[in-house]
């Protein structure tokens, strides 16, 4: 089983009006302390040694951080662990590409995950995004002009507000034409606590299915594989880090919030900045549950109908044992929500993505 290794850096510009992720405003001092205790708890691990088959940085953005700060962040990795084959992801914002347009630092991560969102300066504005679309298509030109290979964009679906679905239009053409490696695109659920929701509340479900299959639609004709339920890829540059999840490897988890699983057991650093730096980074993780065979088995089913590679004929046939489930499957497969794959087992379509929340609960 490989093994992973998620980092988490809490600090943003200004909060979006649609985030509930942990994250806040930062000065410099703070971000000092904040990187000596993650520092520190890279270093402590007891997992040093082990060979990393990706590292993400994610957030929050880790780009508002210096880059004498992300050297820092990777120099201990390379000290701590063998991360000379590994996927090296950074999230990033647009305004704040400036602080990866390092060329020593640049060519040490191998992928860059940018926040565009929309390329519709409304919905920018709408989301609270300090960037326009201006803005965001000169960061990506920057990244690119700096030797960046491997580029994904984050876009949202189903944004409320006026004409969305000619505004995802737009944003889909400007987003294929730029030519990015990968792109991830969700469906926008507001949620409790956020300004976003306390404005439009829940999303629209029709608006939701069309823009979904909307996007599906486009991307995949543009060439790129719809390979889990909300993001594609070119061939050959699905995320070595997303897969890590999806196919229930371990990762380990750095900083507050951060979550990680030893293959058996989830567990979350459950502190805030403050305790995490008067700490130094070391803070004993919450376990958050302990997977017996059968529940994993049960995720696993989860997580392989989330990937357009879906299940395979032997854990298909052990589904097939339950009569009532049997027939479930073949009424899927009768109204091209799933179809039967190359490995003897199924897959959920475009369609049945949409609905896939129901068709896991019924099949597990």
């Amino acid at each position: 089983m490989s093994l992973s290794a998620y980092i988490h850096i809490p600090f943003c510009k200004r909060k979006c009006s649609y985030c509930a992720f942990y994250s806040a405003q930062a000065g410099e001092s703070k971000k000092d302390e904040y990187v000596s205790a993650l520092v520190n708890q890279i270093m402590s691990s007891k997992d040093a040694g082990e060979k990393l088959k990706s590292v993400f940085l994610g957030g929050g953005t880790p780009s508002v951080l210096f880059p004498s700060h992300l050297t820092r962040i990777l120099d201990a990795l390379e000290v701590v662990f063998d991360v000379s084959d590994a996927e090296v992801t950074t999230e990033l914002n647009p305004e704040s590409v400036q602080n990866l347009l390092d060329c020593r630092l640049i060519k040490r991560f191998t992928r860059f995950s940018m926040g565009v969102q929309s390329f519709d300066d409304e919905e920018l504005s709408l989301l609270g995004r300090l960037h326009s679309s201006n803005q965001a298509k000169e960061a990506f030109s920057a990244l690119r002009n700096f030797g960046a290979e491997n580029i994904n964009i984050d876009l949202m679906l189903a944004l409320p507000g006026k004409n969305h679905l000619q505004k995802l239009e737009k944003t889909l053409d400007i987003a294929v034409s730029l030519s990015p490696e990968h792109i991830s695109a969700y469906i926008l659920t507001p949620e409790k606590g956020t300004s976003l929701f306390e404005k439009y509340g829940q999303n629209n479900d029709d608006l939701s299915s069309e823009a979904y299959l909307m996007a599906c639609e486009k991307l995949e004709k543009a060439g790129y594989e719809h390979y889990e339920i909300s993001n594609f890829a070119k061939k050959g540059k699905r995320c070595v880090h997303n897969m890590c999840y999806w196919t229930q490897q371990k990762y380990l988890a750095f900083g507050p919030s951060a979550c990680g699983f030893d293959g058996n057991r989830r567990y979350r650093i459950d502190c805030s900045t403050d305790e995490y730096v008067k700490n130094k980074g070391i803070v004993a993780p919450l376990l958050e549950e302990e997977l017996n065979g059968t529940e994993l088995l049960s995720e696993r089913i989860m997580l392989s109908l989330r990937l357009s590679d879906g299940i395979d004929g032997e854990t298909l046939n052990e589904i097939r044992r339950n009569k009532e489930k049997e027939r479930f499957i073949e009424s899927l497969v009768s109204s091209s929500l799933a179809k039967y794959n190359e490995r003897g087992g199924i897959s959920l379509t475009d369609r049945g993505f949409l609905v896939s929340n129901n068709i896991i609960s019924r099949l597990m």
